[in-house]
């Protein structure tokens, strides 16, 4: 982790403005990466398909209060109910500053 701090700047729109093209390129090139990785893999298609219906297993990092850290956890997800839909998630950044 780089902690990247700006003498003179709290932790406003100005700090974040002061290196914003570099913020966006970092997570814009690994979310790249990630989106091509998981889409050369054959499994992905097929994901759907297999677990219509079921309740599916899966990583989650689980906010259990404010101001508490995530915990990387094994989840159960129910199978949609009528006027919902499951939304397979391939690839995302989350922003320290969204943290807050």
């Amino acid at each position: 982790v780089t902690l990247r701090m700006q003498k003179g700047y709290d932790h406003s729109y100005f700090f974040i403005a002061s290196f914003i093209e570099d913020h966006v390129s970092f997570h814009g090139k690994r979310l790249q990466k990630r989106s091509a990785q998981i889409l050369a893999s054959k499994a992905a298609a097929n994901d759907f398909a297999s677990t219509a219906g079921k309740p599916i297993t899966c990583q989650a990092m689980v906010a259990r209060g404010p101001k508490q850290p995530l915990s990387l956890e094994t989840i159960t997800v129910a199978p949609p109910k009528a006027g919902e839909v499951r939304v397979k998630v391939i690839a995302n950044a989350l922003c320290h500053t969204d943290v807050y």
